[in-house]
């Protein structure tokens, strides 16, 4: 009788484990990378204290400086996660450094405060737009780093996914990460144990901070420290603070509930057709305002210079192109969801008479107030248009002139007004001049309406039907800004929040 040979049958559970247990011998363990100030990171300015982030909040688990050959790329972790890698890039996250808008108003900051450590002082507004940057000491007075890919990436994959803390109420990036103690992060590692991978780039089910309100609060909430300019901390944006003392948090719906889903419109309205939460389903688009930068028909290849050049690694200009419009149809429909408007109106009105209404604006899909962010440049004003049958113009108030880019002076609007230690107004985000902030109209909080009277004058030659058109009109930036700081010969275009029409007989 033959033996039958004997056959090893390696099934992929077995040839993980034998590449895990190869990688366990003969890879180097994995070590803290952290970097010490003055002996691994020379000539680094301090000008406070001995926090090399500061007046920043961002830190990491050790406290030591990073490594920035050791931070792995979001080129790197789409080989396995392209699907994310393409949602992240077509996002504002994936920008949040090379932005123009956010660069240019960064620059006007440092420049308002060069000979004061005006550089330094920049590392409050790093902590969240450019963290691995500030982390590596790359923003300070001499460069005493070399390059990293994912510095370049503003917020990139592992600033969120090795985050251990966060102090939303502190704000200004007050997020712990554990970027020094990275373990998993070579490729026979990953492939021999992914759910060790899985837990150490932690998703929601490994670290509940993950799907919670208070790792966005970190960063969305913003508190100038006396160090910048003296005086009192100054609040200069409380969209966290909003979430929680609304009924969202109530109902445990959490910023990455509204703004992580495929459709955040969709949800939104599922949410308040049924009043139940949808069923959480993860996009890493991270769907926001800003309409500029997520607009891929502007002229002149302006989308690829305002988000500071060609899109990551990996993907062709025509696929980012397409992610874009994407991006930007996701995003015009969160705006659009975000209020509603209603009208109180006599039931008719006579010539060379005043028909006096009513004008609410509801805040009925925003978990914050609206607007929010930094409210000194985006804004949203009222258009009140009246018109008789003949289509005859006979009132409007808060046009929008799109030749110059100036909005009614007299219009309904909601802005923060900064001033500076003149009481002249501050139109170009030099956050470290202000002294002090007004209101025009406070924001409105979720779940809540303003109301607005008008009385509108018919003339004594209006014909038949008034018909009128009132428009909530949303602003990224002022056009001071765009012309003075970004220096751009274009008009930033508003886009519409909502809109209600109704019609007055005449009597």
């Amino acid at each position: 009788m033959r033996t039958k040979p004997i056959r090893f049958l390696l099934t992929g559970g077995t040839l993980a484990l034998i590449a895990f247990f190869a990688a366990l011998f003969f890879l180097p363990k994995p070590q803290g990378t952290g970097l010490t100030v003055n002996k691994d990171v020379p000539f680094y300015s301090m000008p406070w204290n001995d926090n090399p982030f500061f007046p920043g909040l961002i830190n990491t688990a050790d406290g030591k400086m990073l490594d920035g050959a050791n931070v792995p790329s979001a080129e790197f972790c789409a080989q396995c996660h392209e699907k994310e890698y393409r949602e992240w890039a077509s996002s504002v996250h994936s920008d949040t450094g090379l932005d123009l808008l956010y660069d240019t108003a960064a620059n006007n900051n440092e420049v308002a405060h060069k000979n004061r450590n005006g550089l330094e002082k920049t590392r409050w507004c790093e902590s969240c737009h450019e963290p691995v940057n500030l982390l590596r000491g790359e923003v300070n007075p001499l460069a005493v780093v070399g390059p990293s890919q994912a510095a370049k990436e503003g917020t990139t994959c592992v600033v969120c996914h090795t985050a251990v803390k966060a102090d939303p109420l502190a704000g200004n990036g007050a997020v712990t990460l554990d970027l020094n103690n990275l373990n998993n992060y070579n490729e026979a590692l990953i492939m021999a144990a992914p759910s060790e991978h899985a837990r150490n780039m932690q998703s929601k089910t490994h670290n509940p901070l993950m799907g919670s309100s208070d790792f966005c609060g970190a960063c969305h909430t913003e508190i100038r420290p006396v160090e910048i300019n003296g005086g009192d901390p100054l609040h200069l944006q409380s969209t966290y603070e909003e979430w929680q003392k609304s009924e969202y948090a109530e109902k445990n719906i959490q910023c990455q509930d509204c703004h992580m889903p495929p459709d955040p419109a969709a949800f939104i309205a599922e949410l308040n057709e049924t009043g139940k939460t949808p069923k959480r389903v993860v996009s890493h688009r991270f769907v926001g305002v800003n309409y500029l930068l997520t607009d891929p028909t502007l002229p002149s290849n302006l989308t690829t210079f305002l988000r500071g050049g060609l899109p990551p690694g990996g993907i062709s200009l025509d696929e980012w192109k397409a992610d874009l419009l994407e991006q930007q149809r996701l995003t015009l429909d969160l705006i659009k969801s975000a209020a509603t408007l209603s009208v109180s109106a006599p039931a008719s009105v006579s010539p060379n008479a005043t028909a006096n209404l009513d004008v609410t604006i509801v805040n009925s899909g925003a978990g914050h107030s609206l607007p929010t962010g930094a409210l000194d440049q985006r804004h949203m004003w009222l258009e009140v248009k009246a018109t008789d049958a003949t289509g005859k113009v006979i009132y409007d108030n808060g046009w929008f002139d799109e030749k110059t880019g100036k909005v009614d002076p007299s219009a309904v609007i909601y802005i923060k007004v900064l001033v500076d230690k003149n009481d002249d107004p501050i139109y170009e985000h030099i956050l470290f001049n202000v002294k002090s902030y007004s209101y025009t109209r406070d924001p409105i909080p979720a779940n809540a309406s303003d109301t607005i009277p008008y009385a509108i004058p018919i003339p004594a030659d209006a014909q038949g039907t008034i018909t009128v058109q009132t428009t909530l009109w949303y602003r990224l930036a002022l056009q001071e800004f765009v012309t003075y700081s970004l220096k751009l010969d274009m008009i930033l275009p508003p886009v519409m929040m909502a809109q209600n029409m109704i019609e007055i007989p005449a009597k």
